[in-house]
């Protein structure tokens, strides 16, 4: 069953990638995250109360409130800002390509995990098959599209920031279902944190105040905040009974998925190439490989 909830995760976030990409032709990154989140706070706290956590320990509440802040905090607003900048074909095998070394490094240091050769084997595939998708991603073409890199080159590393911030916590959220093995709770305790520190920073800058308008588009982010609800549900889920070192990486396999989506939603923005269909078989191949190893 993680493997299960690690790919329904990866199928979120991946669908997540697009809805966001329709909402930002129009709107701005504040604009977004202040829609997305209190709904995505609505769905994690609807199954939150239909079981609410019993044996809470301020040290279990401290590490999801920690996750929050890393996860949903720092890595959705980088790689959000990063689809915004660069497109989601790009952004998503960059953000991905950080994280299977560091949460199997980080499963076996701070969580006494087996790392096996199967399990680097896997890692490795997956980081092969990003590397050729990178190489692969067309310029965004179409009406309303995107320039290749706006922002400059920094722009490549919002989606690296992303994916350190995701492997950092998901390893925090594992330590804390390890004291209250309770995931809905996790993950709304951690979305609530992360809305009330961006309602203080828009009370304190006008300037980023004045960003949120709901313009043509801007529904878009209500399944933004739907599929980022579920997708950090499973994300628990499968923390909770699977080692991240195996976990992880597949939920970071998003980039197959998002080519797929892509490809399927995205015609008008974004073309598929050889090289970025190889990389995603190198991706499957991956998780397939990590799957077994768990």
């Amino acid at each position: 069953m993680p493997v299960v909830f690690a790919l329904l995760a990866a199928a979120s976030f991946s669908a997540l990638a697009i809805t966001v990409t329709r909402g930002f032709r129009t709107n701005s990154l504040m604009t977004g995250l202040m829609v997305s989140l209190p709904v995505g706070a609505v769905v994690t706290g609807a199954f939150t109360l239909a079981d609410p956590p019993t044996g809470l320990t301020l040290r279990a509440i401290l590490f999801f409130v920690a996750g929050g802040i890393v996860g949903e905090g720092v890595g959705r607003t980088a790689f959000i800002f990063a689809v915004r900048l660069i497109g989601p074909s790009t952004a998503t095998p960059l953000q991905t390509a950080t994280y299977p070394a560091l949460a199997l490094v980080g499963g076996w240091i701070l969580l006494s995990e087996t790392v096996t050769g199967w399990r680097v084997a896997g890692a490795v595939a997956i980081a092969a098959g990003i590397t050729v998708l990178v190489r692969g991603q067309p310029a965004a073409v179409g009406s309303g599209g995107r320039e290749p890199v706006r922002g400059g080159r920094w722009a490549y590393l919002l989606p690296v920031v992303g994916g350190i911030s995701f492997a950092s916590s998901d390893l925090l959220r594992k330590l804390g279902l390890e004291e209250t093995p309770h995931p809905a709770f996790g993950a709304v305790s951690g979305t609530i944190t992360i809305i009330l520190l961006w309602i203080v920073i828009l009370a304190l800058a006008p300037r980023i105040r004045a960003t949120v308008s709901l313009q043509p588009g801007w529904q878009w982010f209500i399944p933004t905040g739907l599929l980022a609800g579920l997708g950090v549900l499973a994300v628990f889920q499968a923390l909770e009974s699977g080692d991240v070192s195996v976990v992880g990486p597949i939920i970071m396999s998003q980039p197959l998925m998002v080519v797929l989506f892509s490809a399927l939603f995205l015609r008008d923005l974004e073309k598929l190439t050889w090289k970025v269909v190889a990389g995603a078989g190198l991706t499957v191949l991956g998780v397939v490989t990590l799957s077994v190893s768990g």
